[in-house]
C-alpha cells in the first residue's frame, strides 16, 4: 500500500478536521443518528465498515473491567480489510483501501469480541457494502449490518476487532385478539382443505374453474397455517425459522390473489363465450389451464426469488429496500419493506380482478336486457334454456365477486390503516372475517345445491351405494361452476 495523506471528513459538514503524512487511508464518518441513511446514499460508492466510537477514540477497559471509548492518538490502525463477491458468488480475499466510510457510533449494549486467529468459528468477512458474512458463528442474522448489529474498533494491544451484539430479544405473550384471530384461520384450514377433497372426488367438479378454486384453497391454508403459527409463536421461533415461514407466507399469499385473478378471468371469458358464442372460441380446457397455471404459480415465484436475493444477498447495498425478514418479526420489517415485494403486485392484481368484475358485471347486465327483449319478441325453448344458463352463470360471476371482497376487502382496509397511521387492530372485524374465510368459501363452493348433492351423490358412489344422480334441469336454479363452458351441463345431459 501506497503511502497516502490523510484528511478525515465529518460527512455532514465535509471539512477537513485532521491531515496527515502517515500510510493512512481517507476516512469519511458519519455519526449514528435519525439521518444516517440519507448521508449515506450520497458515499453509496465507497466502501462501508460500522466503527464503535467517534473520531480519535478506540476501545479500552475501565476500571471496572467494561470495554468503554477513551481518547487515544493511536487511532492510525482502523483500517479493516474489505471483501467481496465475485461474479461465481465466491468471496475475493480482503483488501485494505485508500478510502472508506465509518459508521461511528455504538448500535448496542452487549457486546462479545470475536477473535477468527484463534478459532475458526469466529470467521468473519467484511462486505463492501458495511455487512459483516459471518457463516460460522452462533450468532443471529448470519449477515450482520453496520450500525445494528456489530461494529469495529482499535483495541490495544489486540488491532482491529469486531464487536458483535447480543440479540435482547424479549420475550413476547400473544395479545388476546392476535390468539382469537390465529384461532380463526387454524378453524379456516379444515374447511378449506374439504372444498378441495369435495371438488377431486366429484368429476363434475373437476373443471377448470373447480381446479382455480382448489388451487387458490391449497393457497389459503397454506398462508393461514404458517401465518397461524407465527402469530401464536412466533418470539419463541428460530430466527431461521422465521424467516423460512416469512418467504412460504408471502408466496402463499400472493398465490392466492393470483389464483384469485384466474378464477376472475375464467369468469369474464365464460360470460364472453356465452355472449359471443360464434365470434368467440375457447381454447381446449386442459391447454387452457396450463396458461392460466403458468400465470398463476410463474410471477409469485419470480417475486419470491427476487425477495430472497434482496434479503439474503450479502452484495445489495444497504440503501436498497430490502424485505428484512426476521428483524422485527416473521414477516416484513415494516409496511414500507412490504410495500415493493407485497402490497404492490397484490394492489395491481386487485385492481385488474376489479376492472374484470365491471367489465363482466356490464356485459351481463346488456346481455341480460337482450334476453328479455328476445324472449319478449319470440318466446322460443333456446330463449328460456339461454336465460336459465345465463342466471346460473351470473350467480357463479356474484360468489367470485363476494370472494373478491373476503379476500381483497382485509387488505386494502390494512393499507388505509397503514396511510393513515392507524392502528391495524381497529379493522379487528376485517380481520376475523378474513381468518374464517375458509367456513366462508366451504359455505359458498359445497354446501349450496346442486354442489353438495353432487358431492354427497359421489360420497355414496365411493361407498358402494348405488344412488342415481340428480338431474341438474329439475334443480333449483343454484350455483354450479361452468363446466368448460358446456351448455349440455346446465340441461341434464
Amino acid at each position: 500500500m501506497r503511502p497516502i495523506h490523510v484528511c478525515v471528513f465529518f460527512a455532514s459538514l465535509l471539512t477537513p478536521i485532521a491531515c496527515t503524512t502517515d500510510p493512512m487511508p481517507t476516512v469519511i464518518f458519519i455519526p449514528l443518528q435519525n439521518d444516517t441513511e440519507e448521508m449515506l446514499r450520497e458515499h453509496k460508492h465507497l466502501p462501508l465498515v460500522g466503527k464503535c466510537c467517534s473520531v480519535g477514540e478506540v476501545l479500552v477497559k475501565n476500571s471496572d473491567g467494561n470495554t468503554v471509548c477513551a481518547s487515544s492518538n493511536d487511532t492510525g490502525h482502523f483500517s479493516p480489510f474489505f471483501s467481496e463477491f465475485n461474479r461465481t458468488g465466491a468471496l475475493v480475499p480482503g483488501d485494505e483501501h485508500n478510502r472508506f466510510v465509518a459508521l461511528t457510533g455504538n448500535p448496542c449494549g452487549l457486546k462479545y469480541m470475536l477473535h477468527p486467529e484463534e478459532s475458526n468459528e469466529d470467521e468473519y468477512y467484511l462486505l463492501m457494502n458495511g455487512s459483516i458474512f459471518a457463516p460460522r458463528i452462533d450468532h443471529t442474522p448470519v449477515m450482520l449490518m453496520p450500525g445494528k448489529d456489530y461494529c469495529m474498533e482499535v483495541v490495544p494491544d489486540l488491532g482491529l476487532r469486531a464487536l458483535v451484539c447480543f440479540q435482547d430479544v424479549p420475550a413476547q405473550t400473544a395479545d388476546t385478539r392476535v390468539t382469537v384471530y390465529a384461532c380463526g384461520l387454524l378453524i379456516s384450514v379444515p374447511f378449506l382443505i374439504l372444498t378441495i377433497a369435495a371438488y377431486m372426488i366429484t368429476p363434475r367438479l373437476w373443471d377448470v374453474h373447480g381446479k382455480a378454486l382448489c388451487h387458490y384453497c391449497g393457497c389459503l391454508a397454506l398462508a393461514f397455517t404458517t401465518l397461524a403459527i407465527t402469530q401464536l409463536a412466533g418470539a419463541q421461533l428460530p430466527l431461521q425459522v422465521c424467516v423460512s415461514i416469512a418467504f412460504v407466507i408471502q408466496f402463499s399469499f400472493v398465490a392466492c390473489f393470483f389464483w384469485l385473478n384466474v378464477m376472475c378471468i375464467e369468469i369474464w371469458s365464460l360470460v364472453r363465450h356465452h355472449v359471443k358464442q360464434r365470434t368467440y372460441t375457447r381454447v381446449q380446457p386442459k391447454t387452457l389451464f396450463f396458461y392460466y397455471s403458468i400465470w398463476a404459480w410463474g410471477v409469485p415465484a419470480a417475486l419470491i426469488l427476487v425477495s430472497m436475493v434482496m434479503d439474503l444477498s450479502p452484495t445489495i447495498p444497504m440503501t436498497y429496500v430490502k424485505p428484512a425478514f426476521g428483524s422485527e418479526s416473521c414477516w416484513f420489517k415494516s409496511d414500507a419493506e412490504a410495500m415493493p415485494y407485497f402490497y404492490v403486485p397484490v394492489g395491481l392484481v386487485l385492481l385488474v380482478n376489479m376492472i374484470l368484475f365491471i367489465i363482466t358485471a356490464v356485459r351481463i347486465s346488456r346481455y341480460q336486457q337482450e334476453l328479455a327483449l328476445r324472449r319478449l319478441a319470440r318466446n322460443q325453448h333456446s330463449d328460456r334454456e339461454d336465460q336459465r344458463l345465463f342466471r346460473r352463470l351470473k350467480r357463479v360471476f356474484i360468489v367470485c365477486l363476494v370472494l373478491f371482497f373476503l379476500m381483497g376487502l382485509n387488505w386494502m382496509m390494512e393499507l388505509i390503516s397503514w396511510s393513515v397511521g392507524g392502528d391495524p387492530f381497529d379493522w379487528t372485524a376485517f380481520d376475523l372475517v378474513n381468518a374464517l374465510q375458509g367456513v366462508l368459501i366451504f359455505g359458498l363452493f359445497v354446501l349450496r345445491r346442486p354442489i353438495r348433492d353432487f358431492v354427497w351423490h359421489r360420497i355414496q358412489k365411493i361407498r358402494g351405494i348405488n344412488t342415481t344422480e340428480l338431474d341438474v334441469g329439475s334443480m333449483d336454479l343454484a350455483l354450479l361452476p361452468v363446466i368448460n363452458g358446456d351448455v349440455r351441463t346446465f340441461n341434464g345431459s
